[in-house]
């Protein structure tokens, strides 16, 4: 028997929420020729704990080969980390997830025979998946090289911006899949001032980058660059820039963080316009407006004839940005669609991105445009049930 497993993307770092294939084949045709054959493949934790186990029969067409895909078991096991009092960088132990696989097959020697279960035949180990959910024609040439930060590498950090403009009283985050590779990140101010934000040893890192940056943004800073490098002072990824948009409005700023696609929550400043709308559901019953007292049953002018036994009100706030770049737009498109989304508004506040349409802007067609979003926020406002 000669049992083999082939991975389906370069690397050992895969997006969780992408396809994540396995072929195996069987040399040995005495074995997938028996009744009832499966192949098996078993799902582990490091730790060697079984998470699940699939079972394919031969692949259509074969009769040696068959395919698994796992990702629908390892997505369940990366969520996101991310804290907005941030000050420090921290590990995300939440946002990737090592597993290793156990391969093997199961038959009987007849068609109501016994069957007899084969694991174990082939083990592959050294596998991680983080929380990304890449676009599918981005996924067809996936290389790990592209978000990996290693030695020699040009992999950006986990967003698609490499640079972007913040306020300098905005909060911002930048995220790194690097397996320990970043020792520190260093910055140079456009004052000529520097600063090293110290990494961590696990396989993806959150940096505060913005005004909760380790020892603040200088005054009169107008852009910073970020650069990853590891102990010995190399350059291990591609170089970030900040810049500092300190652009004035008579209305009050509200920021936005949201989760992207690469599994990084990143932050957008609203400082326009903004409504707020409440709409309330109310159900109700009809009441008996009379009271029994003794032999007395009398109208009672105070009771509620028509009373509300459940009352809700939810808000949606409608915000609008300052002007923003083609980049900015292509961006945005993510914030359309991310699955967690949280405003600051004195205080941090979970909120639904209402706004399903998503225009794609080009100064080609509009030389100036903004981003108007509706949101709904999460927690509903109920009133007392009497």
């Amino acid at each position: 028997m000669a049992l083999t497993g082939t991975h389906q993307v370069s690397g050992t770092y895969q997006p969780s929420n992408n396809d994540n294939l396995w072929v195996v084949e069987e040399t040995s045709t005495g074995i997938t020729s028996n009744f009832n054959f499966k192949f098996i493949c078993d799902v582990k934790n490091t730790s060697g704990t079984l998470l699940s186990r699939l079972k394919v029969p031969p692949y259509f067409g074969t009769t040696d080969k068959g395919v698994f895909n796992i990702s629908k078991v390892l997505s369940a096991y990366t969520t996101y980390d991310w804290n907005y009092e941030d000050t420090n960088s921290s590990g995300c132990t939440n946002s990737y997830f090592d597993y290793t696989l156990s391969f093997g097959y199961e038959y009987s020697s007849g068609a109501t025979a016994d069957i007899q279960v084969s694991t174990g035949v082939t083990d592959v180990t050294g596998n991680t998946v983080w929380n990304a959910a890449l676009h599918p024609l981005a996924f067809i040439n996936y290389s790990q090289d592209d978000y990996l930060m290693a030695s020699g590498s040009t992999a950006n950090f986990l967003t698609s911006l490499t640079s972007k403009r913040i306020h300098e009283n905005q909060k911002d985050w930048l995220y790194a899949l690097h397996n320990s590779n970043i020792d520190y990140l260093d910055i140079s101010y456009s004052g000529g001032g520097t600063a090293q934000v110290t990494g961590t040893t696990h396989d993806i890192t959150r940096f505060p980058i913005g005004a909760n940056i380790p020892g603040g943004i200088p005054s009169g800073t107008t852009s910073y660059t970020i650069t990853p490098k590891a102990s010995g002072g190399n350059t291990i990824g591609a170089v970030y820039t900040i810049n500092i948009d300190n652009r004035c409005s008579k209305y009050n700023s509200v920021d936005l963080f949201f989760l992207n696609k690469y599994g990084a929550v990143e932050s957008f400043r609203f400082n326009k316009v903004r409504r707020d709308n409440f709409t309330s559901v109310k159900n109700t019953y009809r009441k008996n407006p009379y009271t029994l007292s003794g032999t007395s049953y009398t109208f009672d002018r105070s009771v509620h004839s028509k009373s509300d036994y459940y009352n809700e009100m939810t808000q949606v706030t409608t915000l609008n940005s300052d002007f923003i770049t083609e980049a900015e737009a292509v961006w945005l498109k993510q914030l359309i669609n991310s699955p967690r989304v949280w405003m600051y508004d004195t205080e941090l506040i979970p909120i639904n991105v209402r706004t399903s349409d998503y225009e794609q802007r080009y100064h080609i067609n509009d030389k100036v445009f903004n981003l108007t979003l509706e949101v709904e926020h999460s927690f509903i406002d109920k009133a007392q049930v009497l």
